[in-house]
């Protein structure tokens, strides 16, 4: 993909008839860097891919995939906007830092605030919600209230989906699937972020 992505993100800047070096001064980034973007040994985490869509004017969607479009004719993009989210392979001990060495791909949706990422739902703890295969979307940082499904990592640096519970001054993360035992939270917990939607993976 990230080799696919570099070709792509190269026709781009030559169809706006501009150098590499002046490409990454508008991005703001070092002309070693996107060289390395261009020849697919480093892969845009979803906001620097937002600016260079804007700054080639082209659609992201087309960047990602490269599916429906005619290459010689690149498009503009549409009236309503594509947002690409990092899907992480998992969530580093250190998160936010490091995340961009966890992106294993990128979905692309409409209204995904900036910021967001992906991981994949493993297992069927949230089901009907959310079942096994689904590309979880959420925002870190975002204040949790009661009945939010949350984003946690554990103590063995496991993540894991959760809905928050707060009863008196004691937390719980409980599964929708009620085949699935509540669990306390405990202070080696992190809560990372909250879900805020899902897409689904259909197999026909």
């Amino acid at each position: 993909m990230s080799k696919e992505l570099g070709k792509r993100i190269k026709i781009a800047r030559k169809n706006m008839k501009l150098t590499q070096e002046k490409l990454a001064k508008q991005l703001g980034i070092a002309y070693p860097t996107l060289n390395k973007y261009e020849n697919g040994h480093r892969i845009p985490d979803a906001e620097l891919l937002s600016r260079i869509s804007k700054i080639l004017d082209c659609d992201p969607g087309w960047l990602l995939s490269g599916e429906d479009m005619n290459l010689e004719n690149l498009p503009k993009p549409k009236n309503t906007p594509i947002f690409s989210t990092p899907v992480l392979s998992k969530i580093p001990a250190e998160f936010p830092k490091n995340a961009t060495k966890e992106i294993a791909s990128y979905i692309c949706a409409q209204d995904i605030p900036d910021g967001a990422y992906s991981i994949i739902m493993k297992g069927e703890s949230m089901s009907p919600a959310l079942r096994d295969g689904d590309y979880v979307i959420f925002l870190p940082g975002e204040a949790v209230k009661d009945g939010d499904v949350t984003v946690v990592l554990n103590e063995w640096g496991e993540t894991t989906l959760k809905r928050y519970r707060k009863k008196d001054d004691e937390v719980f993360l409980i599964s929708d699937n009620p085949e699935y035992p509540v669990v306390t939270m405990q202070k080696s917990f992190r809560i990372i972020g909250k879900a805020i939607g899902a897409l689904r993976r259909i197999r026909i």
